[in-house]
C-alpha cells in the first residue's frame, strides 16, 4: 500500500475522494427525484438511472482513494455526505435545512477535521 505514517497524500487522491463524496451525494438526490408511484415506474425514470450512474463513479472513484488511504483516514471524507446531501436536498428538493440540522452537519464537519490531524 502506498500509504506510509506521516506521509502525504497526494491532491489527486483528495480530489478523488471529494469526486466520490460529489457523486455519491448527487445520486441520492436523483435517486430521491426518481421516486414514482411505483417501483416500476421508479425503475423507469431516467434520474433513476442517472443516480444508479453516478453511484458507481463514485464506488470507482473511491476504490482509487482506498488503494492510497488507509481505511481508518479515508473514511471520515465520506462523512462529507452529510454536508452535501443537506444543502443538496435544501436546494433541488427544497426540504427546510433547520438549525439543529446545520449544527449536527458542523459537527460532521468538526469530526473529519479532528481525525485527518489524528
Amino acid at each position: 500500500m502506498p500509504w506510509k505514517e506521516g506521509g502525504s497524500i497526494s491532491l489527486q487522491t483528495w480530489l478523488y475522494a471529494a469526486a466520490a463524496a460529489l457523486f455519491g451525494s448527487a445520486g441520492q438526490v436523483l435517486l430521491k427525484l426518481g421516486c414514482g408511484e411505483s417501483l416500476m415506474n421508479s425503475l423507469l425514470d431516467w434520474r433513476t438511472g442517472t443516480g444508479v450512474l453516478l453511484y458507481g463513479a463514485s464506488f470507482v472513484l473511491w476504490l482509487r482513494v482506498l488503494a492510497s488511504w488507509p481505511l481508518s483516514r479515508a473514511y471520515p471524507v465520506l462523512s462529507l455526505n452529510f454536508v452535501l446531501v443537506a444543502v443538496l436536498s435544501a436546494v433541488v428538493l427544497k426540504e427546510p435545512l433547520s438549525v439543529r440540522s446545520m449544527a449536527g452537519t458542523a459537527l460532521c464537519v468538526l469530526g473529519v477535521a479532528v481525525l485527518g490531524k489524528s
